[in-house]
């Protein structure tokens, strides 16, 4: 969690610099530099680091492999920054470097999510979606290796474009969709004190969300639109069952009130399914949008999916997690010993609610810039996203300090007053 604070504020004060990267094309290594900073670097690190911590809660278990995980943090925080660098200088030899330690580290996550799944014994819609989401993302990371071995030596005869808005979905609907599918009716119900008493629903979004993948990458790889369509219409069906999964598990919330982590997951929902209908306009046979900059297009349907989907839901649920972890880090060990605070008070609502609420706000300005070229509609949503994303740090920074600040426990006191 922390390592993906960091990036979230490198990734950020990279498109500050540089707002104009939205009005380029996606396929210019700069706009996949920035891609990989906010995907592979903020998304994927949280992700998995919630996966570690989640995994063993929903499966009622323990991590099978400890050591490994702390591999894969090693592997992973110097491959990513080797990545980002490598495609922003364009240097393919460096990069396949940097994309094999990645890729040995996200190997070693999706085996320990593997065998830990297949200790704990349990079957259903959780674990299915924990085993899928971390096979995809090895997927994902390996067919990465071979689009940049197959940019230096040019062996396989295929569109590189289409390869790589193939290994983008492979990614972004494989690993993250899947997970989302999976893990929020684990954390929704969780958070808000409701149940899910029927899982059907969250088991056909599931099944239609991986049948419409396994369509979709090789019909966006050989240009078959109408496959393309049906794979595009399977995928956006499975996560309208989710989303009403999940919102018939949400009336049966003894906690009423929704905190703003909660809220932000729910609003990233709804942005993903944005962003599923825009791709099926996008793969529509005969549609007039197309990947050039301007208009509706990649870039407009990249920003929906990241920045109004995935970034929401992260972020959400960062706000659940880290307080959580933090308590219980710090905390406790304290519980019954002496007083102890809950792990909501450990945040702070008002720059929480604000922090979420201008990421949100701003993802209005950078759809405009994007659509029109605008460079001042372009800053003025970086800007934005910059403040939200300040606000978000600062406060989960206030609470990772709880690590270090807990105050010492007083001397138990004998009967009579005497230590």
């Amino acid at each position: 969690m922390g390592l993906g604070l960091a990036w979230l504020v490198a990734a950020t004060a990279l498109l500050v610099a540089q707002p104009t990267l939205l009005s380029l094309p996606h396929p210019h290594p700069q706009v996949v530099a920035l891609t990989h900073a906010w995907v592979l670097g903020f998304f994927v690190t949280v992700a998995c680091g919630a996966v570690y911590q989640l995994a063993p809660v929903a499966l009622g278990t323990t991590l099978c492999n400890e050591r490994h995980g702390w591999w894969h943090f090693g592997l992973h925080a110097v491959g990513v920054p080797g990545m980002v660098y490598s495609f922003w200088r364009w240097d393919l030899r460096l990069l396949g470097h940097f994309g094999f330690a990645v890729a040995l580290g996200i190997v070693l996550f999706a085996v320990n999510t593997w065998r830990t799944v297949r200790h704990s014994g349990r079957r259903g819609t959780v674990a299915w979606s924990l085993t899928l989401a971390a096979g995809w993302l090895m997927t994902t990371v390996l067919v990465g290796l071979l689009l940049a071995a197959n940019r230096y030596w040019n062996f396989i005869p295929i569109d590189p474009v289409a390869l790589l808005r193939a290994h983008a979905h492979l990614g972004l609907v494989g690993f993250f969709f899947t997970l989302l599918q999976g893990v929020g009716f684990q954390l929704v119900p969780m958070f808000t004190l409701g149940e899910v008493r029927d899982w059907r629903l969250a088991n056909l979004g599931l099944g239609l969300s991986q049948a419409g993948l396994l369509a979709l990458a090789p019909a966006l790889v050989w240009h078959f639109a109408p496959l393309g369509l049906l794979a595009a219409l399977a995928i956006t069906a499975g996560m309208i069952c989710s989303g009403v999964g999940l919102r018939r598990a949400l009336a049966t919330r003894k906690k009423r009130a929704l905190d703003p982590g909660t809220r932000s997951f729910l609003r990233g929902g709804v942005g993903v399914c944005a962003a599923a209908i825009a791709g099926v306009v996008l793969v529509s046979p005969g549609s007039p949008w197309g990947s050039a900059p301007g208009g509706f297009g990649a870039m407009v349907y990249a920003i929906l999916g990241l920045a109004a989907g995935l970034l929401p839901c992260i972020a959400g649920m960062m706000c659940k997690i880290v307080p959580f972890l933090t308590w219980m880090r710090a905390y406790g060990p304290r519980v019954g010993r002496g007083p102890t605070p809950s792990a909501g008070a450990l945040t702070h609502p008002r720059i929480e609610r604000w922090g979420l609420a201008l990421q949100g706000i701003a993802v209005a300005p950078l759809l405009v810039g994007a659509w029109t070229l605008s460079e001042p509609w372009l800053q003025v949503g970086a800007w934005l996203l910059a403040v939200g994303v300040a606000l978000f740090v600062t406060d989960m920074l206030g609470v990772l300090k709880h690590l270090w600040a807990v105050p010492a426990l007083a001397p138990a006191t004998k009967p009579g007053g005497a230590r």
